[in-house]
């Protein structure tokens, strides 16, 4: 499966990775070397962008979770931005989906 990651900053300085694609075994290490680089940056926070997830299996998930603790040691936090329905759901059954913050925008 394929992924896709824009790299941006919003207005507080976040950074902001908006993801397409699937988040698994074989794009996992794109999404953490490109959060790692984002993170590099000294943000205040990394925002993950999910809308255009369409896949996450467990090592996805184990990648939300280490990006959330690297995250929060660069004295930030991982927020979760317009989770897509299939992530929403994986969260919500994996018992994470208050681990983070979420937001929407319109």
């Amino acid at each position: 499966m394929d992924i896709a990651i824009k790299t941006s900053t919003d207005r507080g300085g976040r950074a902001v990775l908006t993801v397409t694609g699937a988040i698994d075994l074989q794009t996992r290490e794109r999404l953490l070397e490109d959060a790692h680089q984002a993170l590099s940056g000294s943000p205040t926070a990394l925002v993950l962008d999910l809308d255009e997830v369409s896949f996450i299996d467990s090592t996805g998930l184990g990648a939300l979770i280490e990006l959330g603790h690297d995250a929060a040691d660069d004295g930030g936090g991982l927020v979760i931005r317009n989770p897509s329905h299939r992530v929403t759901r994986i969260l919500e059954i994996s018992g994470l989906a208050d681990a983070w913050e979420f937001e929407t925008t319109d």
